[in-house]
């Protein structure tokens, strides 16, 4: 089929005093923004949001008041929203008598770039917080994204409904109009309306439960968009503490609770290891993990509402293999691991995924075998390493920080070089600057960047702030057929000369001084189909 053809205007918009090339909204007048990020002169300051589904009808309504802060003055307010129909918006703002001007506002859809623009009658004004307030319905979703309708079936043959999220890594704008960039992090305020047979649970506790089923939730820490998470279900559960008094629960289908026990146990070893390895408390009150039935990924790692394939967090010890125990616990480290990598420090923009993906794969086996020993993950990981090589050995590889701008790039993006390759990457450093500079390098990380965003430069930086030497990570060029990623470690001494190093030689700049250069190396040797480091 041929590509739709998308019209554009050309014309001087006077409430923004520019001569640009617009793209034309779905009412055809000219949409203030080209370009797939977001602006930037309205940024969220905390979501209110109010969300009612119909499972048996499968359409949900919602409203979401969110606090903008003015950057810049402009008359729209733009933001993402994908197949949701909007039907009020207004803005307010305190106008210093203790009353609120409201005022209406123009609504204008760009579905190319899954976003949605609301037009002020007067400029915004700059360091000024205003609420934006939006009414909406909408379907849920038919796949495994975004606010989506699932089911299973109990032994008598029943169908069950409920409705779950995954928002990662641009979903979240298919359940409620946002910011959906990583970098607007911001506070959220959850109410969920369900019917008397079901339960709601969201990232944080609930605090209040009315009489109309409305079930209000704690305001959450400062997180973004992708991380938001909610459920709907008839799911039960069951409950442990940690040390340190976080709440850990397992919910799952109530005929399949007995199988809930492991991933409770590993959860609760796993969080008290994270937060003695980080020095950085577990920030919330409690910890769920879900098992949904219907879910595409193997899981996701919502912050304080971790969400699993049934496969991945449940365990049978009646009728699971070892391997399946080794799954469910190394996925659980995962997605527990991202409570600090990827939610308490986030990377700027789906170009470094790795900082997420990768941190959380090499902390998997960190903390599986510090905890379980008998699973012996080590050999799992140099086995993770060498794998990533062959795959990064393909023409079709890419540097660990890719360019990815639009959704779909930003999906290829979650691959086995963001995931082992990264993993691997971490794992070849801490063994070159050893054990203890390393942690204390992502310790640095951790705490510097907290509630915020991060770059790769970001760790590189930490990393030599703790270190006697420079790091130089040097990629080579996005032709080249060779796709490794080099590293190069050079004394402070040494660095007058900036080295490269490349898959067939080493070789100075500009020199030919010859350098003795410490490789590590590792073997790879197979003892009845075994992996073990040499």
């Amino acid at each position: 089929l041929g590509l739709p053809r998308r019209r554009v205007v050309v014309l001087s918009v006077a409430w923004l005093n520019l001569n640009v090339t617009f793209p034309e909204s779905t009412n055809g007048q000219p949409f203030p923004w080209n370009q797939l990020r977001l602006p930037g002169s309205t940024i969220p300051v905390h979501y209110d949001l109010l969300i009612h589904p119909n499972l048996t009808s499968s359409v949900f309504t919602g409203t979401v008041k969110i606090e903008i802060s003015v950057t810049q003055e402009s008359r729209a307010v733009v933001l993402h929203s994908k197949q949701l129909e909007i039907t009020k918006a207004f803005i307010e703002q305190e106008n210093g008598k203790g009353q609120a001007d409201v005022k209406q506002l123009q609504v204008l859809e760009y579905p190319p770039h899954e976003q949605v623009a609301f037009l002020t009658t007067e400029p915004l004004q700059v360091d000024k917080n205003y609420f934006l307030s939006i009414n909406y319905i909408a379907n849920l979703s038919d796949g495994f994204y975004g606010f989506y309708k699932s089911t299973y079936k109990t032994r008598n043959g029943q169908t069950r409904l409920l409705a779950s999220t995954h928002f990662e890594p641009t979903s979240a704008r298919m359940a409620f109009p946002c910011f959906d960039e990583p970098s607007f992090k911001a506070s959220y305020t959850i109410r969920i309306r369900r019917e008397e047979q079901h339960v709601a649970i969201s990232n944080m506790p609930k605090v209040i439960c009315s009489n109309l089923f409305e079930d209000h939730f704690a305001e959450t820490v400062k997180m973004s968009t992708y991380l938001v998470a909610f459920i709907i279900s008839d799911f039960q559960s069951i409950s442990g503490t940690t040390s340190s008094g976080i709440v850990v629960s397992v919910y799952a289908n109530p005929e399949k609770l007995t199988q809930a026990h492991y991933a409770l146990e590993v959860a609760i070893k796993i969080l008290e290891f994270y937060e003695q390895y980080f020095g950085i408390s577990y920030p919330l009150p409690k910890q769920d993990l879900v098992a949904v039935p219907d879910f595409q990924s193997g899981a996701m790692e919502n912050w304080g509402l971790t969400t699993y394939r049934e496969t991945s967090l449940l365990y049978d010890p009646e009728t699971s293999s070892a391997s399946d125990k080794l799954w469910v616990t190394l996925v659980v480290a995962h997605e527990l691991a991202h409570q600090w990598f990827g939610n308490l420090v986030t990377m700027e923009w789906w170009n470094d995924i790795w900082l997420n993906e990768g941190f959380a794969r090499y902390m998997e086996f960190i903390s599986v075998d510090a905890t379980y020993p008998e699973l012996q993950v080590n050999d799992y990981l140099l086995d993770t390493c060498f794998a990533a090589m062959g795959r990064d050995a393909v023409n079709s590889s890419h540097p660990i920080s890719s360019r990815a701008e639009n959704p779909t790039q930003i999906k290829e993006m979650f691959d086995t070089i963001s995931y082992n390759k990264g993993a691997c990457i971490l794992h070849m450093l801490r063994d070159f600057l050893t054990e203890e500079v390393f942690r204390n390098g992502i310790n640095h990380y951790l705490k510097k960047y907290s509630y915020k965003n991060a770059k790769s430069k970001d760790l590189w930086d930490s990393l030599a702030n703790v270190s006697s030497l420079w790091l130089f990570l040097i990629d080579t060029s996005r032709d080249s057929k060779h796709k490794f990623v080099n590293k190069l470690f050079l004394s402070r001494q040494q660095a007058q000369s900036l080295c490269s190093l490349n898959p067939v030689c080493f070789e100075t700049i500009g020199g030919t001084e010859i350098l003795l250069w410490k490789v590590d190396f590792t073997s790879h040797l197979y003892c009845n189909l075994c992996p073990h480091k040499c």
